[in-house]
């Protein structure tokens, strides 16, 4: 019998094919598909926060009055007493998307920011303290907000520029700094200030017209769609003094302060309001106004004190007349 000639697929193993081999891997209950991105750096992505900032050098701290236009580094610290906001679209990846157009004041004067962001969001409100890193302050524009000594401006954008930041004092606020109007003097009236009966008898058309008003009630957000087809929102917010009572409208981001004030409590100093002489007293915020909560001066304190009074005197539960319930007059019900 000849003898087999081996074959070469002798000289190999045999495949053998596991069941494991086409089988999917299993998927872990706590794994989660994605595109490699932490959930971390997706949260950061889609609510940015500024990046921890530090001054490469040295800024002067001032007051805004003694503020020289001109080429320097300074550093301040005043209340929001108005802002608005306005959009810029762009598709360039690294263009400001908005600009903030907000007004500090401290004791001494205000000043214009214009406050650019890309992704940030400023959660602003009237009254809020705030600091502001800036290498430039120059002269507002004659078209710009000028009254009220706000004749300085300053133009920053954090997210790309390292030579400046914008900081809100939200946990460091202890509701002192900053409160006095600018020009009050203790004991002294302050130069324009009117009641609000004569405010809407005339007193409006005086340039840089005061009222001191307390907050009497605050209304639901409504919605609007602009005739840009633009969302937005408004407030309206009940005030009052010792003469009289307006309605103050709220339109678009300030809307949100509203949230924050107390009624018969809140005292507002509005400078330059736009007035209409509707069926009900209407007053608004243009960007000229200034809107001072809770200022500390002698009026507002008396104003805060009458309208915790007029609480107390339309309270629902009244006390019981005790000279009513006397052995006399209860023998002569009897």
């Amino acid at each position: 019998m000849a003898p087999q000639v081996a074959s070469i697929q002798s000289f190999f193993q045999p495949e053998v094919t596991s069941p494991l081999k086409h089988q999917k891997p299993a998927v872990s209950s706590n794994a989660q598909t994605g595109d490699g991105f932490t959930s971390s750096e997706v949260e950061a992505t889609l609510h940015p926060t500024l990046h921890k900032w530090q001054p490469r050098t040295t800024y002067t701290d001032t007051d805004i009055g003694d503020i020289i236009p001109g080429p320097g580094c300074v550093v301040l610290m005043g209340r929001v007493v108005n802002f608005y906001d306005q959009s810029t679209p762009s598709k360039m990846p690294h263009a400001a998307k908005g600009c903030f157009k907000v007004i500090v004041k401290d004791n001494t004067a205000a000043l214009n920011v214009k406050l650019w962001y890309a992704k940030f969001d400023y959660q602003l409100r009237l009254g809020h303290l705030v600091s502001l890193w800036t290498p430039h302050v120059s002269n507002a524009e004659s078209s710009s907000m000028t009254l009220q000594n706000t004749s300085l401006t300053t133009s920053i954008f954090p997210e790309r520029d390292n030579s400046c930041y914008f900081m809100v004092q939200e946990q460091s606020d202890e509701d002192v700094l900053c409160r006095t109007p600018t020009g009050y003097r203790d004991g002294k009236q302050l130069d324009g200030l009117v009641t609000l009966k004569s405010f809407i008898e005339g007193g409006h058309e005086v340039t840089e017209g005061k009222i001191l008003v307390c907050v009497k009630s605050i209304g639901g957000k409504r919605k609007f769609t602009t005739k840009k087809g633009n969302q937005t929102e408004k407030v309206d917010v009940n005030v009052f003094d010792n003469t009289g009572d307006a309605t103050l409208t709220l339109w678009g981001r300030t809307a949100a302060s509203a949230c924050y004030w107390k009624t018969s409590y809140t005292i507002l100093l509005i400078t330059n309001p736009s007035f209409k002489a509707d069926r009900r007293p209407s007053l608004s915020l243009n960007q000229c106004t200034h809107v001072d909560v809770d200022p500390c001066i002698t009026d507002a304190q008396w104003l805060r004190a009458h309208a915790q009074r007029l609480t107390k005197r339309e309270h629902v539960n009244q006390p019981f007349p005790e000279e009513s319930m006397t052995p006399t007059n209860v023998s002569m019900m009897g």
